[in-house]
């Protein structure tokens, strides 16, 4: 995953007009990180309506009657990347893009097209020449 990730970075700066050169040399510097990572979360759960609704006294069919609200908790997983733009003798930080997305279990298996198609997105707003 690592490789297809660094892939696609070098793939997407080069068809902006970026170049790699010897990391002696270079005016900047390129750094990234990415993690899947598990999350929960508690939502409301709506039910009761339409349909068959009971009360203390008799049930009725339709759209109308009382709404059951509960909550559900809900587990999922948060892929996350950062790309960092470096200048090399200051350290300053020009451009960091962050990207965030749920992911299912074969987020590892993601094929280089699709990898290659979330990098563009995440360095859309980098230009060369700025």
């Amino acid at each position: 995953m690592r490789q297809k990730v660094k892939t696609a970075i070098e793939q997407t700066l080069a068809s902006k007009g970026f170049q790699q050169t010897d990391p002696a040399q270079a005016e900047f510097l390129v750094d990234y990180k990415f993690a899947v990572r598990r999350q929960s979360e508690t939502v409301p759960a709506y039910g009761g309506y339409p349909g068959l609704v009971c009360g203390p006294f008799r049930c009725w069919y339709g759209a109308y009657g009382p709404a059951f609200v509960g909550y559900e908790n809900i587990h999922f997983r948060a892929g996350m990347i950062v790309f960092d733009w470096t200048q090399k003798d200051t350290r300053h930080l020009v451009y960091r893009a962050v990207g965030e997305k749920p992911v299912d279990r074969d987020a590892f298996s993601l094929s280089q097209d699709q990898i290659n198609g979330l990098t563009h997105k995440l360095l859309s707003q980098l230009n060369a020449g700025k």
